[in-house]
C-alpha cells in the first residue's frame, strides 16, 4: 500500500511494494551513504551547508528524478528545509512499511493452520517437559 507526502505543496508517492520504486530508493540511499563520506564536515559553514544539502537534493532527485529536488526547494540551499522534508519522506516510508507489514501478518494469519489443545499445551510447558 502506498503512502503520499506533501512538501511545499508537491505530493509524492512512497511505494515500497512496488519494485521499480523499491529499486530506486535502494539505490539512492546507497548513493547517499558514499557521498556522505565525501561531505566535508569542517570548515566554512556555507560549504558545509551545500554539502549537506547536496546529499538531501540528489536523493530526491534519484528517487522521484532529475529537477525534483529544485522544484522542492525552489532552488533554496537550507539544511533545515533539508530535514523537514526528509522527515516527512522517512514518515511515509516507515507508514508505507508498517501497513505492508500489517497487511501480510493479517493475511498469513488468516491461512495458518490452528494449534489443536494439545499442542498449544505443549508450547506453553516449555516443550512438553512434565
Amino acid at each position: 500500500m502506498s503512502q503520499k507526502w506533501n512538501y511545499n505543496n508537491m505530493e509524492f508517492e512512497v511505494d515500497l511494494q512496488d519494485a521499480d520504486f523499491a529499486e530506486r530508493y535502494e539505490a539512492a540511499f546507497e548513493r547517499m551513504a558514499l557521498d556522505e563520506k565525501k561531505v566535508q564536515k569542517a570548515g566554512k559553514n556555507s560549504e558545509v551547508i551545500r554539502g549537506y544539502c547536496g546529499l538531501f537534493f540528489n536523493l530526491f532527485d534519484d528517487i522521484y528524478g532529475a529537477g525534483t529536488s529544485q522544484k522542492l526547494f525552489e532552488g533554496k540551499i537550507n539544511a533545515g528545509l533539508c530535514d523537514q522534508a526528509y522527515a516527512a519522506f522517512i514518515g511515509a516510508a516507515r507508514q508505507c512499511n508498517q501497513e505492508a507489514a500489517q497487511q501480510r501478518t493479517q493475511m498469513m494469519s488468516q491461512y495458518a493452520p490452528r494449534q489443536n489443545r494439545q499442542q498449544r499445551r505443549h508450547g506453553n510447558r516449555g516443550g512438553g517437559q512434565w
